[in-house]
């Protein structure tokens, strides 16, 4: 039964973040952390964010950003390694707490859904952005919807964010994946809940591409207004378990 559990989960989580643009990994961290114990969420997700992020690449990859990625990208595979190789050294209740009090602001930065860019995004800076995050992810295993402010900030359409971030944490995953492996981190057992969870995934996206198409982009925004918070707080709710267990 828990392998169902976890298949059903995975593909859950990736219906619902593919229609919000990420967030899967945000919303398994609580479930996984119960099942496999918390070390083991980051190497995990990253296996199963490697499994699926193909398949929506696949689906829409006529909807790539690449001007975007000319800057993301690289920022991206550095902060990938660098936040593998911390994973081993930092205390990721610290992050998780940083990244889910910037998620619950967003409430305030978009005046509760009545301004559609609080800030204007240059390109160029998706460079240090996606250095950031891709640090933390590779430390805290979850952070995709930090992305979702700044990509509406710049103008991008629903299709070409989900396309162009899944390209990007495509690139993620494998650095991370490297780095973990180089690090011995990686085992049977990660690979094998990974797979697990990955398989359960690709269902997911799979059966929300119809759905992201179809869904009108008033529709669009407002899901990821509201889901940016609401990852917050999962993500502080964690932070919090953390802290008061040791």
């Amino acid at each position: 039964m828990i392998y169902l559990f976890v298949f059903l989960s995975g593909a859950l989580a990736w219906f619902f973040s593919t229609l919000v643009t990420g967030g899967a990994a945000t919303l398994l961290l609580p479930v996984l952390g119960l099942v496999l114990g918390a070390q083991l969420v980051p190497p995990v997700l990253t296996v199963a964010s490697l499994i699926a992020n193909p398949s929506r690449v696949a689906l829409f990859s006529a909807h790539v950003d690449w001007h975007i990625l000319r800057y993301l990208l690289p920022g991206t595979l550095i902060g990938a390694v660098s936040g593998g190789w911390a994973f081993t050294l930092l205390e990721a209740r610290w992050l998780e707490l940083l990244v889910g009090l910037f998620l619950v602001s967003t409430v305030l930065q978009y005046r509760f859904n009545q301004s559609a860019r609080p800030f204007t995004m240059k390109t160029v800076w998706f460079f240090p952005l996606g250095l950031v995050v891709a640090g933390i992810s590779g430390v805290i295993g979850a952070v995709g919807p930090v992305f979702n402010p700044f990509f509406l900030n710049h103008g991008t359409s629903k299709e070409a964010l989900v396309a162009t971030k899944s390209v990007n944490s495509l690139a993620m995953q494998v650095f991370k994946l490297m780095t973990y492996g180089s690090l011995g981190i990686i085992n049977t057992r990660i690979l094998g809940w990974g797979v697990l969870l990955g398989l359960g995934a690709v269902c997911g996206i799979f059966l929300a591409r119809k759905h992201l198409v179809d869904m009108s982009d008033d529709r669009f925004r407002q899901l990821l207004y509201w889901f940016m918070p609401a990852s917050g707080l999962l993500m502080l709710w964690k932070s919090a378990q953390s802290f008061f267990s040791g």
